[in-house]
């Protein structure tokens, strides 16, 4: 194993208890479900490539429960190499990628949740620290080829929206959606009447 990934053996247990789905007129802990759900998301980067035009890519992603996002990236990426020249970045999670989730609703729908960070994506200071996390969520990244430069990366949030509900999309208090702690007892269930099936 490359010497990094031996950590994944003695890394914590995933820091989030078992979530049950939010309602949809409740917009912070519909974004801190969908983090913790996502395994996956979409970031869109200023592509210095491409003459400054839109770049989307599609990334795994993990939280550990923080509502912070966390990657695994090369400069083989071109997302990677953006981001070392503007690290200005957009990351969009849907429900619909997560499984089991959204199985009648069109992924556009508004009641098919969808959660988009603003902030800066850089390079974890911390880089043992950040691929515990990811290697929880993602335990193949430890099988990536060590000669291609992968680096933990981690982002710094700015603004937060949500759309989970008609009416269009709303702000968060980048404040309260850091500091929402998960309930440490089993909740309500999500009413099905609201619930993106």
């Amino acid at each position: 194993l490359p010497t990094w990934a031996a950590l994944l053996v003695s890394s914590q247990a995933w820091a989030c208890p078992h979530l049950l789905r939010p309602s949809g007129h409740e917009p912070l802990q519909m974004a801190r479900w969908l983090m913790a759900r996502a395994s996956w998301g979409v970031v869109a980067t200023t592509s210095a490539e491409r003459g400054n035009a839109a770049w989307g890519n599609v990334l795994s992603t993990a939280d550990n429960c923080t509502g912070v996002p966390y990657f695994f990236m090369s400069k083989l990426d071109e997302t990677a190499r953006d981001l070392d020249r503007d690290s200005r970045a957009t990351f969009t999670v849907a429900e619909a990628a997560i499984a089991g989730q959204c199985h009648s609703t069109d992924p556009e729908d508004p009641t098919c949740a969808k959660i988009s960070l603003h902030g800066n994506i850089r390079p974890a200071a911390d880089q043992t620290a950040a691929l515990s996390v990811l290697l929880q969520t993602h335990p193949a990244m430890r099988w990536w080829p060590r000669d291609h430069g992968f680096r933990a990366y981690v982002m710094n949030i700015t603004e937060v929206f949500v759309l989970s509900w008609y009416g269009g999309a709303k702000p968060i208090s980048v404040k309260d959606y850091l500091s929402w702690m998960p309930p440490t007892g089993p909740g309500p269930s999500t009413n099905a009447g609201e619930r993106a099936a």
